[in-house]
């Protein structure tokens, strides 16, 4: 009994392997038929990059299209030796299989059309037909083939199992075997979940379509990845934009541009230092706050630095920040890296720079795909990772998050020494962060303050004052653009720090060694997608881009940020103000400057003129930004 529960198991696997098997010819299938748009694949590429990567995307797919499969045949009961029983299952395999198969058949042909694997959008956008019927019979003339090719399939996954059956007599399950049969079974079906989620850690995110980015030289290759079915269960329940139409093309132009042109000036190939710091939000620098500081290091460094107290991120997540600072892609109301549209065609900064002769890296200390950061540092152009995985050194693991912050900035230190210039590199780092923990060596270093985070923050801006001081001695050094940020806020004990606004308020911080000129405490409006522009224009990048954010170095442009958080709101002319999309109208205005509680709503006090401004404003965003994002004309040009 016990050998057959454990055949019973090897041959469900060779079950769900041969399936492997057939979504990787499914996917020769799709290249093939479609090879003009991967002009960029070549045989080493396709082996390296489309087929390793592929195999935990068609896995997830598997598990999830074979999860009902999966338990029947591992159920410990005794009608398994029954032929109906063993119908159903058949049936079960066959059909699960065929469909999940014949979509990814279905989705080569509409791949000229789509540039893109099919989504529930595409599913929704066809229910539409007033005819589906008609719609269908049609497709099928066109493509006949796919009739036969859909019979093979029928007759080879039922030669599949057929082969993997087993003739087994009446079961004689006892106590003994029910406890094997179900263990094994609980084992494996705990096993196919991790599998469906794309990582044995648990601390990762389910993988997305964002992750095939990891693999992919160039966005368009993510469509050869992932596979029609898991395109199809990751976008369930997933908001799709919807088209605007509010302006005509030369209106929004003349309201809201995204395209930027190069200057007359040389192109100074400075090379870039991009940090990221985790939650290190406004509030906790003494630079912009009176009577106290958690940040003495990043406090000097702003007092050389140009920054603004009206600096705010785009997004409330970790996830958010990527696209906006290193593509100049925001938040709205939905988040990009999790969307269907990260799979666009779009052009990093890391893309761009890589033209002009960069290199390009990012660094993150927690394993290497946590939070999706290695596949959208490639989307964004950021060639080379270096993660925990890359560290090689397990002592230094905080036992939850990654590696510990001076440890792992130390390290990036060592590393940008070998890069060769000109760069571009950035680092995410990990510490401050739930559940607010330090090395044992800091712990009587810092002061408490009113909350574990505080203590934490202290450990990370000392993390970034020892990286400092050993990069300051290096030749790159005084050739360097440093731009430091963080992700998103947290804890919060100051009520300005609690409004709508609040919550979004963390430093954009600009430090250049070799231009003391740079150095400027403002109250001018920054936000996390005006950091890629900014850049370009810094070091007089020499072609054109497309960019959602603004160059704050422009002084000829009214600066403004926009953030998402159940309505939109827009901070321009020293205001925030709050626009309802679904009324089409704007609710509250709040004076930043005179009202930094938001305590007083000043929208039926103001100009009548002022508010057709800002509802043209954030609609010409809007407008922009869904339209490009449906259109797939992120890059300039499109």
């Amino acid at each position: 009994m016990n050998k057959l529960i454990l055949k019973n198991l090897g041959l469900l696997i060779v079950r769900l392997m041969a399936i492997m098997a057939l979504y990787q010819i499914s996917r020769l299938f799709y290249y093939f038929y479609n090879i003009d748009y991967f002009t960029s694949v070549n045989l080493i590429s396709y082996i390296n990059n489309i087929f390793i990567g592929s195999l935990k995307f068609d896995a997830s797919a598997i598990i999830y299209t074979n999860l009902l499969l999966i338990l029947l045949s591992l159920f410990p009961s005794n009608y398994r030796t029954k032929d109906v029983y063993k119908k159903i299952l058949k049936f079960i395999f066959i059909l699960c299989n065929f469909i999940g198969l014949i979509v990814n058949i279905f989705d080569t042909l509409y791949y000229p059309f789509s540039k893109n694997r099919v989504t529930m959008s595409s599913i929704k956008e066809f229910s539409n037909e007033k005819n589906p019927l008609s719609f269908v019979l049609e497709i099928a003339l066109d493509y006949w083939f796919v009739i036969p090719i859909g019979i093979v399939l029928i007759l080879v996954l039922n030669y599949i199992f057929k082969s993997t059956l087993i003739h087994e007599s009446k079961s004689r399950h006892n106590l003994k075997s029910v406890l094997l049969a179900s263990s094994v079974g609980l084992l494996f079906f705990t096993f196919s979940i991790f599998v469906c989620r794309g990582s044995f850690v648990y601390k990762n995110r389910p993988i997305t379509i964002s992750n095939a980015g990891k693999y992919a030289n160039s966005p368009n290759e993510i469509a050869l990845i992932i596979n029609t079915p898991f395109s199809l269960i990751r976008t369930i329940n997933k908001k799709d934009l919807k088209r605007k139409e509010y302006f005509n093309e030369d209106e929004i132009l003349n309201i809201y541009n995204t395209n930027y042109y190069p200057n007359n000036s040389d192109f100074s190939k400075k090379n870039i230092v991009v940090i990221i710091l985790e939650s290190m939000a406004t509030e906790y620098y003494g630079a912009y706050n009176e009577n106290y500081s958690y940040t003495p290091f990043l406090d000097s460094l702003i007092n050389v630095s140009y920054s603004s107290y009206n600096s705010f991120s785009n997004g409330r997540k970790s996830i958010d920040v990527m696209p906006s600072v290193f593509a100049s892609i925001p938040n709205t109301t939905l988040h990009f890296a999790l969307s269907k549209y990260c799979t666009n065609n779009m052009e990093g900064i890391g893309t761009l720079l890589m033209k002009e002769g960069y290199s390009t890296s990012f660094f993150h200390g927690a394993p290497n795909g946590s939070m999706g950061f290695q596949s959208m540092a490639s989307l964004c152009g950021l060639k080379e990772y270096f993660g925990m995985d890359d560290y090689d050194n397990d002592d230094d693991f905080d036992g939850l998050w990654g590696i510990w912050d001076d440890k792992f900035f130390n390290y990036f230190a060592d590393k940008i020494n070998t890069i060769q210039e000109p760069f571009l590199t950035g680092i995410f780092s990990c510490s401050s962060h739930h559940p607010f923990k330090i090395p044992k060596e800091f712990n009587n270093k810092f002061i408490e303050g009113k909350h574990p985070m505080h203590k934490c923050v202290q450990y990370t801006d000392y993390s970034l004052k020892l990286f400092f001081n050993k990069i300051k001695k290096t030749e790159w050094f005084k050739n360097t653009l440093f731009v430091i940020t963080a992700d998103h806020t947290n804890v919060s004990f100051n009520e300005k720090y609690h409004t709508s606004l609040g919550i979004f308020r963390v430093p954009i911080i600009f430090y250049d060694p070799s231009s003391p000129l740079l150095a400027k405490k403002s109250r001018e409006i920054i936000q996390h997608i005006d950091i890629m522009p900014s850049i370009l224009s810094y070091i007089n990048y020499p072609n054109s881009f497309k960019s959602f954010g603004s160059n704050i170095f422009d002084k000829s442009k009214n600066n403004f940020a926009i953030n998402y958080n159940n309505n939109f709101q827009l901070v321009m002319d020293n205001r925030n103000i709050i626009y309802s999309e679904l009324n089409d109208e704007i609710t509250n205005i709040y004076d930043l400057e005179k009202d930094p509680l938001f305590t007083k709503n000043i929208v039926s006090f103001s100009n009548i003129d002022s508010l057709k401004i800002y509802k043209q404003k954030i609609k010409a965003f809007i407008q922009t930004y869904n339209n490009s994002m449906i259109n797939n004309s992120l890059q300039y040009g499109n």
